[in-house]
């Protein structure tokens, strides 16, 4: 199903159907396996996350947990990433949603540093250019102050996955589409390019 970009906020508060459907379609697309990855999105100082441990694919609006921008939550057991999403939430005022991923075509491209070309227009348009972290720990405050400190929308997370974002939660998770997508062909160009 597609979303009008206005339709992932809804009458003053978030959309849960629509968070619920994105982190579903995450998982359907294998994004993200098990337990990995998680959502959030910001409505004026309030963070509407995934839960630790959850699996995505089997996400219920009343899985969602809430925070505020200070880290205090307020509502269920919050993603061991909080705190990428708050510094990231803290540090660019623009971004009102995060998707992260463990995306396999752009998690093996960071594992042998190789960085992801814009190959297509989609992906010049939609991503414009890609940021790097190099690895830290998951979970950890340094891979959430490096995270955060990086003005690009995409940001590639050495051994780790990715981190998108956006004005909306549509947005964010079109971004995770097409990186994962100019992975793959990066991936099939550079296996072609040997035979």
């Amino acid at each position: 199903m597609c979303y009008k970009l206005s339709n992932l906020f809804f009458g003053g508060t978030v959309d849960l159907k629509a968070f619920v459907d994105i982190c579903h379609k995450l998982y359907d697309r294998k994004y993200v396996v098990g337990s990995g990855g998680n959502v959030s999105v910001r409505h004026d100082d309030l963070i509407y996350t995934t839960p630790t441990g959850s699996c995505l694919g089997f996400l219920k609006e009343e899985d969602i947990c809430i925070v505020n921008l200070n880290g205090e939550i307020i509502k269920g057991a919050p993603t061991s990433e909080t705190n990428m999403h708050l510094k990231i939430y803290q540090n660019r005022k623009d971004v009102n949603a995060i998707v992260h991923t463990h995306s396999l075509h752009s998690t093996a491209l960071s594992i042998v540093d190789k960085k992801i070309e814009l190959l297509t227009p989609e992906a010049e348009i939609f991503l414009k250019k890609i940021g790097y972290v190099d690895y830290l720990p998951c979970g950890s405050l340094e891979l959430a102050e490096e995270v955060s400190k990086r003005n690009e929308d995409v940001i590639v997370l050495k051994n780790h996955g990715i981190v998108t974002l956006g004005k909306n939660l549509l947005e964010a998770y079109v971004k995770t589409e097409v990186t994962e997508e100019v992975a793959k062909l990066n991936y099939l160009v550079n296996y072609l390019k040997r035979i």
